[in-house]
């Protein structure tokens, strides 16, 4: 496989990342967002990207954020604005199959703001709670009945952020959802690795 620096632009700016690109050529994209505070580099976002490309997708992640300053200074248009142009920037590489693998935050952003060339999400842990709450992030039956593509859930049973249930309920109002449920993992996705990736490259 083949690893190279990549620049994403978005208006104005500017934000660096990699791309990994298997050694045969492929039409598979893999689009990556982290969490608020975890990814999309180290530990288990790594060994992501490389069962990605060994099994045959193109990889691609950027630091569209680096701390909690920068998030609060974006607004839900940045954040859709990013994930199509991490999307699109997998088109132009010749990608016409394009999933989404986003960790707690990014999996929320990638269920608010799913552009239609996406065909299948994995969400490590998102957090976004199900139902209509004013005083967190959340997301209704209504808003999940929309988005057909299939999509996997993985939850540890320990999360103290956002619990199974939570999850479940995600899952059974989504068209094509399903869960995953890590024994003994909590919220930072560094406990059960190998499940982790074994779990979501199945799925992909």
């Amino acid at each position: 496989m083949n690893v190279s620096e990549v620049t994403l632009n978005i208006g104005e700016n500017s934000y660096t990342g990699e791309m990994v690109v298997p050694d045969e050529t492929s039409d598979r994209g893999i689009l990556v967002i982290p969490g608020a505070s975890h990814g999309p580099f180290g530990d288990v976002f790594d060994r992501l990207t490389e069962a990605g490309a060994n099994d045959g997708h193109v990889v691609a992640r950027f630091e569209t954020w680096t701390n909690p300053d920068d998030l609060s200074e974006k607004t839900e248009a940045d954040f859709e604005a990013e994930i199509r142009a991490g999307v699109e920037f997998l088109r132009s590489q010749g990608c016409s199959t394009i999933s989404i693998v986003a960790k707690s935050f990014g999996g929320r952003l990638a269920l608010t703001h799913l552009p239609e060339a996406v065909d299948r999400l994995v969400l490590w842990a998102p957090a976004i709670l199900f139902g209509a709450q004013s005083d967190t992030p959340s997301i209704t039956a209504d808003e999940l009945a929309d988005i057909e593509l299939p999509v996997r859930i993985l939850q540890g049973d320990e999360d103290d952020v956002v619990d199974i249930e939570n999850a479940v309920a995600l899952s059974e109002n989504l068209p094509n959802g399903e869960v995953v449920e890590l024994p003994g993992e909590d919220h930072s996705f560094l406990h059960s690795e190998a499940d982790i990736i074994e779990a979501t490259m199945s799925f992909l």
